[in-house]
C-alpha cells in the first residue's frame, strides 16, 4: 500500500517495488553447504528484499547463502530464488538468479538500506539518524499516504487532545514528516511524525507527534 513512500523520500523514482534498488555490480559467493565451500558470484544489483547474481555454474537449488560485500563491508544472507534464466556474459553462458531474501541479520539489513539509499555504509550514529526526516506537502501527503490512515491518524492525535475534532469541511492543522522505514520490534515500519496545533481561547498550543506503522497502515503505535 505504501510502495511509492520511500522511492519519494530517497529522491528516486517510485517503482512497485517495496525497496529502493542499487544497480551496481559487487563480489559474492555461493554457498550450498552452510559456507564450508564458497563459489564465485557476481552480485548485480541490491535492494532490501533482495537481490540479483551470476554463477559460472548452476547452483541446482532454489535457496542458498550468499555472501557479499558492499563499500567491504561483509554480508552474510540466506536468500531463494525466484527465477532464474541464463545470459552471456564476457563471451560466457552463465547463470542468473533473481533472489528474496530468507534470512538477514538487522545489522546487514541496515546495511543494505544504507547502502541503496546513497548513505554511507559503514555504521551510523542511530541518534543522529533518527533526526533525518522530510516534510511532506499537502499533495505529497495526500498522493502517498492513503486517506483511511491519515483519519486514523489524526483521530489518535484528537483521541490525545494535540488536534481539534476533525471537520469535512476544515482542513486540520497539521504538517507530515517522514522518516523512512526502521527496525522496531523486529518488524519493519515506517517512522512518521506530525506537527499539529490546537487553537484555543487563550492562544495556540503546537505537538509533535512520533509514530510508526506497518506496511499496511492496519497497526499504528505512538512513541511519544
Amino acid at each position: 500500500m505504501l510502495d511509492e513512500l520511500l522511492g519519494w523520500f530517497t529522491g528516486k523514482e517510485p517503482n512497485r517495488r517495496k525497496y529502493p534498488r542499487k544497480r551496481k555490480p559487487y563480489r559474492a559467493t555461493v554457498s550450498l553447504d552452510g559456507g564450508t565451500t564458497q563459489k564465485p558470484a557476481i552480485g548485480l544489483d541490491l535492494s532490501g528484499g533482495g537481490l540479483c547474481l551470476l554463477t559460472q555454474d548452476p547452483t541446482g537449488r532454489d535457496e542458498f547463502e550468499v555472501r557479499a560485500a558492499i563499500e567491504n563491508r561483509p554480508l552474510r544472507i540466506r536468500a531463494r530464488a525466484v527465477w532464474q534464466d541464463t545470459v552471456t556474459h564476457q563471451g560466457k553462458s552463465v547463470w542468473r538468479y533473481g533472489m528474496r531474501f530468507t534470512g538477514i541479520s538487522a545489522d546487514d539489513w541496515d546495511a543494505i538500506i544504507r547502502y541503496t539509499t546513497d548513505k554511507p555504509v559503514a555504521e551510523q550514529n542511530k541518534a543522529q539518524d533518527e533526526l533525518v526526516s522530510v516534510r511532506m506537502t499537502p499533495d505529497d501527503a495526500n498522493r502517498l499516504l492513503p486517506i483511511q490512515l491519515q483519519r486514523k491518524l489524526l483521530s489518535m492525535l484528537v483521541e490525545r487532545r494535540r488536534l481539534a475534532p476533525l471537520q469535512d469541511s476544515v482542513t486540520p492543522l497539521v504538517q507530515y514528516f517522514y522518516s523512512g522505514v526502521v527496525r522496531y520490534n523486529n518488524q519493519l515500519v515506517h517512522r512518521l511524525t506530525i506537527q499539529s496545533k490546537v487553537v484555543g481561547p487563550e492562544g495556540s498550543e503546537m505537538f509533535e507527534t512520533r509514530f510508526v506503522f506497518d506496511d499496511n497502515g492496519g497497526s499504528i503505535q505512538i512513541l511519544n
